[in-house]
Parts: structure tokens; C-alpha cells; sequence
């Protein structure tokens, strides 16, 4: 199990970094078409479609990053009420879930590629389906992570005392 979940971890690295270099490709994009639109008055067509495709894919390449190191949204007022081994089962649960509908996301953002294949974007010429495959690369990656997080469960004592509750203390000192 230790070579499949450092593989995991390889592959999310890998993503990290693609995420970090899409965020600042956008970030550095945004500031030139700034600069262009308002102290050279000849603003950029492209840079604004091109931005919005790179956060787009930020979004969809991050999710799966945040999902395996714990940092998603969760309220979990439940779950400190109940025994480890209750508490244990329902992450467990809600991963499972939450695998079923990544399942979902997966197979209608395939469909979706199906539908915008012929599509060109306006100002960058690009097929739509590069657009959209991002969807269906995040909810692979969503499901690859999930499942990671299952095995960290089901092979860990309690992830709520160290991981999850080091990522809480991290958020109250901001």
C-alpha cells in the first residue's frame, strides 16, 4: 500500500506545481493586461479568456490537492461528538459519497467534451475541449485523492488529533 499512496503523493506534487505555475502565469497575465489596457491604452484580446482558462484549470487541479491534505470546507460539529470509531466510519462514508459523485462529475464531463468538441473559443482559437478537460482530469484526480484519504483513515488512528486539528490551529493564528 506504501508504493500506491507514495505515488499518490508524487502525482500531487507534480499537480502542485503545475497549479502554482498556472496561478502565476495568470497572476503575471492580469497584471499585463492592466498595464496595457490602462497606461498603453492598447489593451490585449486574448489576455482576459486566457486568464479565466487558466483559473478554471487552477480550480480543478487544486480541489483534488486541498481534498487529500484535509483542507476542504467541512463542518464537523457531528463528528466531535461521536466515539473514534463512529468517527472513523462516517469520513469513511462521506468519502465514499463524495467518490460517487466525483464518479458522476467524471463521466458527464466526459459527455460535455463530447458536446463542445467543434467548438472554437473566441479570442484564443482554442478547441473547447481543452476548456472542459479540465473537468474530467479534476474528478479523476478527485477520486485518486479520495481514495487516498480513505486508506489514510482506515490506517491511522485518529487523523482528527493531528492533521485535521493542525490544519484548524494553522487557520485561527491567520
Amino acid at each position: 500500500m506504501q508504493p500506491v499512496m507514495k505515488g499518490i503523493d508524487f502525482l500531487n506534487k507534480l499537480v502542485g506545481i503545475l497549479v502554482g505555475l498556472m496561478l502565476g502565469a495568470m497572476s503575471i497575465l492580469i497584471v499585463v493586461q492592466v498595464i496595457c489596457r490602462f497606461v498603453l491604452e492598447n489593451p490585449l484580446t486574448w489576455s482576459e479568456e486566457a486568464a479565466r482558462y487558466l483559473m478554471v484549470y487552477t480550480v480543478f487541479l487544486g480541489a483534488p490537492l486541498a481534498l487529500r491534505n484535509h483542507r476542504m470546507i467541512a463542518i464537523e460539529v457531528l463528528l466531535e461528538t461521536v466515539k473514534p470509531k463512529v468517527r472513523k466510519f462516517l469520513r469513511v462514508l462521506v468519502m465514499l459519497i463524495s467518490i460517487v459523485f466525483f464518479i458522476l462529475l467524471l463521466v458527464k464531463g466526459m459527455d460535455m467534451l463530447e458536446i463542445v468538441k467543434r467548438q472554437h473559443s473566441p479570442s484564443l482559437g482554442l478547441e473547447m475541449d481543452y476548456a472542459y478537460m479540465a473537468i474530467p482530469i479534476g474528478a479523476a484526480l478527485m477520486i485518486v485523492n479520495a481514495i487516498a484519504v480513505i486508506i489514510d483513515f482506515l490506517t491511522k488512528d485518529d487523523i482528527e488529533t493531528s492533521e485535521v486539528a493542525e490544519a484548524l490551529k494553522a487557520g485561527e493564528q491567520l
